[in-house]
């Protein structure tokens, strides 16, 4: 294998659009001071979107995301401008672009290993909890192996029952729920309206590396952070760049809109919360990194956010993917 090289979870393209004037894209981590940066250095792992096939390198999957990403970035562009109207063909472009952004990143991609593997083991815990139902499988392993399994049947019951081991995706399967799991959503979001919301002067919109988050107003000023995408109601936000954020909901006309500076900084505080890691930003401020080591990172997938409805249920009164949705919010310097 050649060594390995950068594959961007988040595109560079779509950093850019979050740069200052002078092409500095400014990082924050929590409890780091905000640091300048380059979009080509940012949001990248090695060998991200690869996976040996056949004792080759395979990357069939970042040559799709980068059909996608050719497609959608001249419209981004575009949607910079608000005279600029989006027209349906490039609308299923962004949209499409959205879902996938959603699903490749770092938190979705380790949230569907975390799903796979509690399937996997929950198979396993059936398969091994009647005893001599298992032992007689193991049995005929053995017989049709011609082989000895050279374990303890008991011990490797006892190994399952307790959960003595991890199970992993293979980056093969994890890449391939990843890619099923954006074009669902992206067939969701296709039936819904949209809207470019742009910020006024002297306001910004800022991104993260979960850039793509979900609410679910409740119609007495809360919203629900992290719901998913089939339940009633939802919106979905992703900034495209620091002057446009893309709104999708159902039932919503297809337009452009500016907001006003503190529907901005609530956009802003929600990507903060729903942050992985990272936040970035067209400005180098020390105020932006405060708030960030106030409010980031509090929404993960599979954890308080995404749920089965059973596990939400649980989580519905002490959650703290339930956030408020009224007021006014610290601005943005």
């Amino acid at each position: 294998m050649p060594d390995p090289k950068a594959q961007h979870y988040i595109p560079q393209f779509y950093l850019k659009g979050f740069t200052d004037k002078n092409k500095v894209l400014w990082v924050c981590e929590k409890f780091k001071p905000i640091r300048p940066s380059k979009p080509k250095e940012e949001a990248h792992r090695p060998d991200y979107y690869t996976h040996v096939s056949e004792e080759k390198r395979n990357e069939v999957t970042e040559d799709v995301l980068m059909g996608l990403e050719s497609r959608a970035a001249p419209i981004i562009l575009k949607l910079a401008n608000p005279q600029y109207i989006l027209t349906p063909e490039n609308a299923a472009h962004v949209i499409m672009f959205v879902a996938f952004l959603f699903a490749r990143g770092p938190s979705w991609r380790e949230n569907l290993d975390n799903m796979a593997s509690e399937l996997a083991m929950n198979m396993l815990q059936r398969a091994v909890s009647e005893k001599e139902k298992f032992y007689q499988t193991c049995a005929e392993m053995e017989k049709s192996n011609g082989k000895k399994l050279g374990l303890d049947f008991e011990e490797l019951r006892q190994d399952v029952l307790q959960k003595r081991f991890n199970i992993k995706q293979s980056p093969a399967f994890n890449l391939g729920t990843m890619v099923m799991s954006a074009v669902n959503i992206a067939k969701e979001l296709a039936a819904w309206g949209y809207e470019a919301l742009y910020a006024p002067d002297g306001s910004f919109f800022i991104t993260s590396d979960s850039p793509v988050y979900t609410i679910q107003p409740d119609g007495n000023g809360m919203a629900s952070i992290g719901m998913g995408f089939g339940w009633q109601n939802v919106e979905v936000y992703c900034p495209l760049n620091k002057r446009t954020c893309f709104r999708l909901k159902k039932g919503i006309n297809p337009r452009g809109v500016f907001v006003d500076p503190d529907h901005v900084d609530q956009i802003n505080t929600l990507l903060m919360i729903t942050a992985t890691q990272y936040l970035y930003s067209s400005q180098g401020h020390r105020r932006i990194a405060r708030l960030f080591d106030e409010r980031g990172c509090k929404v993960q997938a599979g954890k308080n956010a995404f749920l089965s409805a059973s596990a939400a249920a649980k989580l519905q009164k002490e959650s703290p993917a339930k956030a408020a949705n009224k007021g006014k919010p610290d601005k943005m310097p």
